[in-house]
């Protein structure tokens, strides 16, 4: 799909194809959905149905997760009129920090930090991050706010799998996420059938480019 492209009837989730599948390997995650932010309407589409299930609730402050929660979650902080925190890998704050020590998609040991001059006990902040894998970023994330007396309104992300830690997010606190029901078990599995399909019909006509 053209990456600018807006289609005549918006069905549920239809930002979701301007995403791209994984090229570079294993060391890298299996799917970048930023490609659907160069679209305006579906970077304000996805915005839309992420804060949908929290119009009912009081949020002081969005915070999103270092690196690509920080454009999600801008962009949930302005559609809101509220401002944005961002949560940072560590040794990027040149300010007092709170660190949490936590284990990424590879399974990398990192460490996160968070400003400790903004938060209060009291206000209700809604954690924004790109896609939730594993949990263990958005967890860390969690403990910091918390830690500082903060609560947290609910977790945003474009997309939550249905791992352990994915499952404890979803047990624990109110969440939002775009991806259809019907397609939960292809993210569980890292695979979109829609991306095959395209793959294939792009080989298709470079093969009868050829001939």
């Amino acid at each position: 799909m053209d990456v600018f492209a807006v289609p005549a009837d918006r069905h549920e989730g239809w930002y979701l194809s301007l995403m791209a599948p994984n090229t570079k390997g294993p060391m890298f995650a299996w799917l970048d959905p930023s490609r659907l932010y160069s679209n305006s309407q579906a970077l304000a589409d996805c915005v839309s149905d992420l804060l949908s299930p929290f119009h009912s609730d009081t949020i002081d402050l969005v915070a999103g997760i270092d690196a690509m929660g920080f454009i999600l979650g801008a962009s949930v902080a302005t559609s809101l009129g509220k401002g944005f925190l961002a949560i940072r890998k560590a040794g990027h704050l040149c300010v007092s920090t709170q660190n949490q020590s936590y284990s990424d998609y590879t399974g990398r040991e990192k460490t996160m930090e968070i400003r400790q001059d903004v938060l209060k006990p009291g206000m209700r902040v809604l954690l924004v991050d790109q896609w939730i894998e594993t949990g263990g970023t958005m967890k860390a994330a969690i403990q910091l706010v918390e830690r500082l007396g903060a609560s947290v309104v609910g977790v945003a992300a474009v997309a939550i799998e249905n791992t352990e830690g994915g499952k404890w997010i979803k047990e624990n606190y109110k969440f939002s996420h775009c991806i259809p029901e019907e397609l939960q078990s292809q993210v569980d599995r890292k695979v979109l059938e829609s991306f095959k399909a395209s793959t294939a019909e792009r080989f298709d006509i470079m093969f009868a480019i050829d001939q």
